[in-house]
């Protein structure tokens, strides 16, 4: 009864099927743009990550096997982060991250859309914009054996 009457309630992750809408993210030469899911031939794979949170510097390795591997490019790979465009760049020039990033700060909807519930959060998008798969937390091999077995299925 606490639950249900407690305003800030669990979030549930997004679900397999679940379409999502596109976002606005600020690239790193500050423009800002739109990440849409209207290839379908392609996938999406989002690497959702804050620039404080130790797990997500551990998720690296794992998110950098999977960006290297990704080399037929049916799937485009994109870092999103939760913080500004400052802090951002601050974090990849210190980083080896391998792959694409821009800010998801300036549209504050995001992880309410996307019901992001802790980073690192590791999401494949079909081109059709439905949800393929979550994984939340730091991934294990069998998980990234897994994002890329599906990013080429």
């Amino acid at each position: 009864m606490l639950k249900a009457m407690t305003p800030m309630a669990q979030v549930e992750p997004l679900k397999t099927g679940e379409k999502v809408a596109p976002i606005v993210v600020q690239t790193l030469d500050g423009k800002i743009s739109e990440i849409s899911y209207t290839n379908p031939t392609k996938k999406y794979l989002l690497f959702v990550l804050s620039t404080t949170c130790p797990h997500c510097e551990k998720a690296l390795i794992s998110w950098r096997t999977i960006s290297q591997s990704n080399t037929a490019g049916k799937c485009d790979i994109i870092g999103v982060s939760l913080h500004n465009l400052d802090a951002t760049r601050k974090y990849l020039a210190t980083k080896d991250v391998g792959f694409y990033t821009v800010s998801a700060a300036s549209d504050t909807s995001f992880s309410r859309k996307y019901r992001i519930t802790g980073v690192p959060e590791t999401i494949l998008i079909k081109g059709n914009g439905s949800v393929e798969k979550v994984w939340i937390g730091e991934l294990t091999q069998d998980q990234t054996n897994e994002i890329q077995k599906l990013m080429t299925a």
